[in-house]
């Protein structure tokens, strides 16, 4: 069994959408390319009533209380770029906020083309369930701080084998 640490790597990081895998299709990013259509890989609506239901009542994280925060809702940008980071994680067997070529979340958010003013980023391995990955990352100061920053409006989350990630933005 692999330990939480490794499991979870700590991180320096309501509007539910009911869709099939190809509304990525009909949404532009900021310079108006057709995004890259992304299969679903998560149940949207599970993550985003997960997510918003903790943001609703506050949340302690490790020492710190966090209160309340505004809910977050999908969106396509930043599921793409974290299908995107999953799959390269899967693909390439590695775990980290880091890809093979340097790249880090934000840089990972611009390829998408969301243009980004404050971002985070979650990951996660060997977790199962929407339910599962959430109750790690809530077990974690540095991933609840994420879940629960006041500045992030949108979320997206994917999972591939193993491997999960959840970036959070604003612009």
């Amino acid at each position: 069994m692999k330990s939480f640490l490794h499991r979870v790597f700590l991180p320096a990081a309501l509007v539910l959408f009911f869709s099939s895998a190809t509304f990525a299709q009909t949404l532009t990013a900021a310079n108006s390319k057709p995004l890259k259509e992304v299969p679903a890989t998560v149940n949207r609506t599970k993550m985003l009533q997960l997510v918003n239901a903790v943001r609703s009542k506050g949340c302690q994280c490790g020492d710190t209380y966090y209160y309340s925060a505004p809910p977050v809702v999908w969106n396509a940008q930043l599921e793409t770029a974290a299908y995107n980071h999953t799959s390269d994680m899967s693909v390439n067997k590695f775990f980290s906020h880091y890809a093979p070529d340097g790249s880090r979340g934000g840089d990972r958010l611009q390829r998408v083309g969301y243009n980004w003013k404050t971002y985070g980023e979650n990951i996660g391995e060997g977790y199962k369930t929407e339910k599962e990955i959430m109750d790690g990352w809530l077990a974690s100061p540095g991933h609840c701080k994420n879940i629960m920053n006041k500045t992030y409006k949108e979320m997206g989350v994917a999972h591939v084998g193993n491997y999960w990630t959840q970036e959070f933005g604003s612009r």
